[in-house]
């Protein structure tokens, strides 16, 4: 196959509707990338190889964004491993007290994977009752460990680690292993016992 019938392949492939919802971004794009890669070469057509390259290049950087928009925003979990939601703001909203007691039998029943999420959970959820947290919709577990750590500095590595844990179990394709989940588990209920350590107002 030649260059020019390369390029042409290329460009009716992702001109198909399961490349874009609309038709103008992309063909406009490709459009622009074609004629700045023909005024580089005269019009020789032998940029269609750079041209292939670019395109990778760019369906790459958008699938990798949309991935990070989808892991972010909660879209993206691995529910159908685990028996419980990993939304930290999942319905029913269940209190704290209910969700370390799940959290601790999932433990004490080697559900790693579900330990981790609903220790996370109850974490969250104990701040939020006791308005020292306040979970915004689509906030992450490394947010809502950020903000924890203000009211309790002194465990904030501990937070962050729970935060990973709870990434793992969530949306990785690795498993959380025991000690990490009873980690979690631990922690959602030491702050559940622990005084926050509030800063004092700024006088005016």
């Amino acid at each position: 196959m030649d260059p020019d019938e390369a390029r042409r392949k290329v460009l009716e492939e992702l001109a198909r509707g399961e490349y874009h919802r609309d038709q103008g971004f992309l063909p406009w794009l490709l459009g622009m990338l074609e004629d700045w890669l023909d005024s580089l070469t005269g019009g020789a057509g032998g940029a269609s190889w750079v041209l292939i390259v670019l395109l990778a290049v760019v369906v790459l950087l958008a699938a990798l964004s949309a991935l990070a928009v989808l892991r972010r925003s909660g879209r993206m979990r691995r529910d159908t491993a685990l028996s419980v939601s990993s939304r930290l703001d999942a319905d029913p909203v269940l209190s704290a007290q209910e969700l370390r007691r799940r959290a601790r039998a999932a433990a004490d029943e080697h559900r790693p994977g579900d330990a981790a999420v609903l220790g996370m959970r109850s974490l969250v959820r104990d701040l939020q009752e006791r308005t020292l947290l306040d979970v915004a919709e689509g906030m992450t577990a490394h947010e809502a460990a950020e903000e924890a750590s203000r009211a309790f500095p002194d465990v904030r590595t501990r937070l962050l680690r729970a935060a990973q844990v709870f990434d793992t179990a969530a949306y990785s394709r690795h498993h959380v292993d025991a000690k990490s989940a009873e980690d979690v588990v631990r922690l959602a209920e030491y702050l559940a016992e622990a005084t926050p350590q509030l800063r004092e107002p700024e006088p005016a």
